[in-house]
């Protein structure tokens, strides 16, 4: 079965806040970015499509059924977790396995995604980074139809940012879909398309190339961007001097 995710009319509202406004969305196939200020509601809009949060109004289908019955089909990354201080690197992995009949292996999960040296160590010896990746081996372990990331190039080096560009494009390759917010525009490049968030509303979607430009950027965040050519790639960055 074909999967995609649909949200329609969604509004959402967190200790009396309206923090997602009429989002009417689409989402068939390959990498989803989403950008937007701290606040505009990019993280909300990650959990209500995991079923997490429950819209105030309008409705949610994903793979053909409500999000809260999706579970299954479905592997979140928040951009924070806490866990228990004394969890090896395998319990944390199987953690995010329980409610699945056949998970890969956790050694075979930190394999695929090139940190099988991390097997045996406890999560809270780890760096931030590192932290990062086993989380993503634990989702990738659930053999999910849609990935959903809340900000996973955070805490990664160069090496690490590049490899996991590279593992989310091998996953997108396969069938997986990935919804991803980020924080820095330049990452929005791997994605097919992109949605840009801001004040709880969808405020441009489409390809990243159509959507990006610097005046969109220094409407909703409020600096100002000059562009740079990169071996034909146009980058969009604050202009610091």
């Amino acid at each position: 079965m074909k999967c995609s995710i649909k949200l329609v009319g969604v509004n959402v509202k967190l200790d009396g806040r309206l923090v997602l406004r009429d989002i009417n969305l689409e989402i068939n196939s390959s990498i989803t970015a989403i950008i937007g200020p701290n606040g505009a509601g990019k993280t909300t809009l990650l959990r209500v499509i995991a079923g997490i949060v429950k819209p105030t109004s309008g409705y949610v289908n994903v793979c053909g059924m409500k999000a809260s019955r999706a579970s299954k089909l479905i592997a979140y990354v928040p951009a924070y977790l806490q866990v228990d201080p004394y969890a090896t690197v395998e319990d944390v992995i199987k953690a995010y396995t329980y409610d699945i009949v056949n998970p890969v292996d956790p050694i075979e999960a930190l394999e695929y995604i090139g940190y099988s040296s991390l097997a045996g160590r406890r999560f809270n010896t780890l760096s931030g980074g590192e932290h990062k990746l086993v989380l993503l081996a634990g989702a990738l372990a659930r053999r999910p139809r849609i990935l959903l990331l809340d900000e996973p190039y955070s805490h990664l080096d160069l090496a690490n940012q590049y490899k996991l560009s590279l593992i989310l494009r091998r996953e997108a390759e396969k069938g997986t879909i990935i919804v991803s917010t980020i924080h820095e525009p330049y990452y929005a490049n791997i994605a097919n398309n992109l949605v840009v968030m801001s004040s709880g509303l969808i405020v441009a979607y489409g390809a990243p190339s159509i959507v990006l430009s610097r005046e969109l950027l220094e409407k909703i965040y409020g600096v100002e961007m000059i562009e740079v050519l990169v071996e034909s790639n146009n980058l969009i960055l604050p202009k610091l001097f």
